[in-house]
């Protein structure tokens, strides 16, 4: 093997392959030689192409474009070549048909910058010309996630050279497909792989692509590719058990009491449960083909048993009570109370003389604690939990194996984070006087409704109401509300909802008192508070008419108004020209750490602050840092 060389210039090799790919090039070359970070080279591997693919490639006067000759021997063989004779830092793909967007590589960068652990990074996608769809791979990918599928998009990743040349991680050049699905599959055992969730590249997806022309070829080897996982996770399987993992990879048609002895097998020869827990392997299979009722639950009977519950505390002692006794009544032991702070005497009292782990926070962290407090981090990344605030409570008739039923759910949907109940809104209280505000608000979760295994789920958002969540590295992102919940007779109620907030106890003025506003419907807040803040209630017509005066008074004049509008949309924030052109905007992306950026034009990054653990970095352009603040 070629020895690797090693220098802090540049920073970035791009690796490009062609063959006979004029048609689109000079979209995918722009898209790279336009990128707003400007530290790379353009490696470019010609596989002996007979059109003007090296003519359009001659033409660029820039000297970060280098043309090799390739070596004959498919794209695998391409790629390696490229990778051996690459100078850079980090490893950065790209197809010669696809259209990176112009921060693509500069993001690429600064994400492997701020997470060293992270050798191999991709991006969202999407696909245009044959379909029209966004690919939302995961944000941190596990490997149980790289044996259901290749959640790294090819031509978006970048990665590490020095890690993959040390460890000899190259493309495998017997495959003529699914290359780089092998090769992930192979670097998940030695380093983290992640992606940014953000739409960083457009795949272009035409009749000529691999991923059309030869589906049945990628499907043998993607199996491959899943038994050679499988098989390393055992340090190596038995010829009948590989014989019969073979078959269920296939989806070919398995006796069922041979399937769950295969199961039982491999879980108890396990020898890297770093890498995959037995619950994880049992996803596998449930995802594969469900498993029968009393077989998941056999399965995962200790995990269920083990499952730490996380209950969130601050100065309410009749809600924490209530949904503590719950829990121990059901049978859970493994009980924990995150305490936020609370001064409130009775709570503190409680506190002291429970039975059950509390965890005392030196601040209020609010609801997100578990996910905001680095206590917790360990956790949250690699095991399964329930997380509920305290005045959420199952109904009556909750049959008491829910934890199963939402594994079950959990375990044959990877793509959510979660499942949790919903909440009863049939039988709230007239004197509740936001009752209609919560119809409204809540009836909207029941309309996406399908069934899993004699459940009804509803395609709906959970924040941290009561739910089961399997393990995910970074919990502040865009998907953190990923979720289903579950119907009647898997339904919770919300407490607040059924008391009279006219009226409040001793305890509710305490906590009312000490609220900072993180309350929405749990009554701390006035009905005058919380119609302002949604926007509902009655007015009167004075009141109507003193509105609509201020609101002229402080509209600008003539058509000044239609021309500069504020406006928000999801995530993105900003002024636009005639209620249409963007001039400044800011955007806030959610990894492990927060950053807002702002946009000029909706578009060029002009400064962007990242919020990490212990402090903040300001970068220009997105990119460059030029002030770092700490706190704590």
């Amino acid at each position: 093997m070629a020895k690797l060389l090693l220098n802090s210039s540049p920073r970035v090799s791009v690796v490009i392959p062609t063959r006979n790919s004029e048609k689109y090039l000079r979209e995918a070359l722009d898209s790279i030689l336009g990128q707003t970070f400007a530290d790379f080279e353009v490696l470019i591997v010609d596989d002996s192409s007979s059109d003007g693919t090296l003519d359009i490639i001659r033409a660029y006067a820039d000297s970060r474009v280098k043309i090799l000759t390739g070596p004959g021997k498919g794209l695998a063989a391409a790629l390696n070549l490229a990778i051996r004779e690459a100078r850079g830092e980090f490893i950065a793909r790209m197809d010669a048909d696809d259209i990176a967007d112009t921060t693509r590589v500069g993001k690429q960068v600064a994400f492997l910058d701020e997470h060293p652990e992270v050798g191999v990074c991709g991006t969202l996608f999407q696909q245009f010309m044959h379909g029209d769809a966004i690919h939302y791979h995961m944000e941190n990918v596990r490997y149980i996630d790289m044996m259901m599928g290749c959640y790294i998009g090819h031509p978006t990743a970048m990665f590490r050279r020095e890690l993959f040349a040390k460890h000899e991680l190259f493309y495998d050049e017997s495959m003529r497909f699914s290359e780089d699905y092998d090769l992930w599959s192979r670097a998940i055992r030695i380093t983290r792989l992640a992606n940014i969730p953000e739409v960083l590249l457009r795949y272009r997806r035409h009749n000529d692509s691999a991923s059309i022309v030869h589906v049945e070829k990628m499907h043998a080897l993607d199996v491959g590719v899943k038994f050679r996982m499988i098989d390393y996770l055992m340090d190596g399987l038995s010829q009948a058990d590989a014989e019969l993992v073979t078959e269920m990879l296939q989806g070919k048609p398995m006796d069922e009491a041979a399937r769950i002895g295969l199961l039982a097998r491999l879980i108890g020869a396990i020898k890297h449960e770093d890498l995959c827990s037995p619950i994880e392997l049992v996803s596998l299979f449930h995802q594969l083909k469900p498993l029968a009722k009393e077989d998941l639950i056999r399965f995962s009977r200790d995990l269920v048993t083990a499952l730490p519950i996380f209950v969130i505390s601050f100065n309410h002692l009749t809600y924490l009570q209530t949904i503590i006794e719950f829990f121990e009544k059901v049978g859970f032991k493994n009980l924990h109370v995150i305490d936020n702070a609370s001064t409130y005497p009775p709570l503190v009292e409680y506190l002291r003389v429970s039975p059950h782990k509390i965890h005392y926070m030196g601040s209020n962290y609010k609801h997100m604690v578990l996910f905001d407090s680095l206590k917790f981090k360990d956790l949250v990344d690699n095991n399964y939990f329930v997380l509920t605030d305290p005045d959420v409570l199952p109904v009556d008739e909750c049959p008491h194996n829910f934890l199963y039923v939402f594994l079950d759910i959990l375990l044959g949907h990877p793509t959510k984070n979660k499942v949790g109940f919903s909440l009863k809104i049939d039988d709230i209280p007239d004197h509740y006087e936001l009752k209609e505000n919560v119809l409204k608000w809540e009836g909207r979760f029941y309309e996406k409704s399908a069934e899993c295994n004699g459940v009804t789920i509803h395609d709906a958002p959970v924040d941290t109401t009561f739910a089961l969540y399997r393990p995910r590295k970074e919990w502040r992102t865009n998907n953190f509300f990923s979720a289903f919940r579950t119907g009647a007779p898997f339904t919770a109620r919300h407490l607040p909802w059924y008391r009279d907030i006219s009226q409040l106890t001793d305890e509710e003025a305490f906590y009312r008192s000490v609220d900072k506003g993180s309350s929405n419907w749990n009554g701390t807040m006035s009905s005058e508070q919380l119609h302002k803040k949604y926007g509902t209630g009655k007015t009167t017509e004075a009141q109507a008419k003193e509105a609509q005066a201020m609101a002229q008074k402080a509209a600008p004049r003539g058509d000044i108004k239609e021309t500069f509008r504020r406006r928000r949309i999801g995530e993105l924030r900003g002024y636009f020209l005639y209620g249409y052109w963007p001039l400044l905007n800011l955007r806030t992306v959610p990894y492990e750490s927060i950053r807002t950026t702002l946009y000029v034009f909706g578009k060029i990054p002009l400064i962007s602050k990242t919020t990490a653990e212990q402090h903040h970095v300001y970068r220009i352009f997105g990119l460059l840092p030029i002030w770092s603040k700490a706190f704590s």
